[in-house]
């Protein structure tokens, strides 16, 4: 399994996305801050307010075979003080993100999510080629958020980050294993990195986020 090496918050590996297309940070966001939105699954979970994750073009399929993870969508104007501290760093990395590589990333819309234990979710795209309706706000970048302490090796659950599906990176190897480990974040471009949720065997969360463009009439 190749290991990868992160890059210490604040300083966003801007270089790296501009290379290579995808990025990984750890500490993104404090200790205490994942524990509470750890927290905020696990109460959302208990009062039966997670919701099973769709699949397919706007998300119209529910396939527990496919994917089995729950999740929880945010809203921020009725986000916990936790959530604020996210958005908050969110909105940094978007400025960050548009000063440097110039991408026009206008919005964001982002979930909870909790794997139970034996779940996965297949390879598969963030960003469908919507032809018809190129007018409509899309994904560009993906981002997700490690909620998990003491992750161990054995306890699965590893992002597989798929990188030479399209010769859309310069490195040369197949894929990246990457551990979810509490405050870790990924970001990588939507619509060019294929990646799945190896089976896990313990319960895991994460916070998933997607930056999308403009809308246009």
């Amino acid at each position: 399994m190749l290991t990868v090496t992160p890059t210490p918050h604040p300083s966003h590996p801007l270089s790296q996305m501009a290379e290579n297309g995808f990025c990984v940070l750890d500490n993104f966001i404090s200790p205490d801050t994942v524990l509470c939105l750890a927290a905020e699954i696990s109460a959302l979970n208990s009062d039966d307010k997670m919701q099973a994750a769709r699949t397919g073009r706007l998300a119209a399929t529910v396939n527990l075979k496919l994917r089995g993870d729950s999740i929880h969508w945010l809203d921020e104007n009725q986000a916990s003080l936790a959530q604020l501290t996210y958005f908050k760093e969110m909105e940094s990395l978007r400025c960050q993100l548009n000063q440097q590589l110039y991408l026009g990333l206008h919005s964001l819309e982002c979930h909870l999510a909790l794997y139970p234990i034996g779940s996965a979710y297949p390879k598969h795209l963030d960003r469908f080629q919507l032809h018809d309706d190129s007018h409509l706000a899309q994904r560009q970048i993906s981002c997700i958020l490690y909620l998990n302490q003491d992750w161990l090796a054995e306890d699965g659950g590893y992002l597989r980050l798929h990188l030479n599906d399209d010769g859309v990176t310069m490195l040369n190897i197949a894929h990246l294993d990457i551990a979810p480990i509490a405050g870790r974040l990924i970001v990588f471009l939507s619509d060019s990195f294929y990646h799945e949720v190896l089976p896990t065997h313990r319960a895991r969360m994460s916070l998933t986020a997607w930056f999308l463009n403009r809308q246009t009439h």
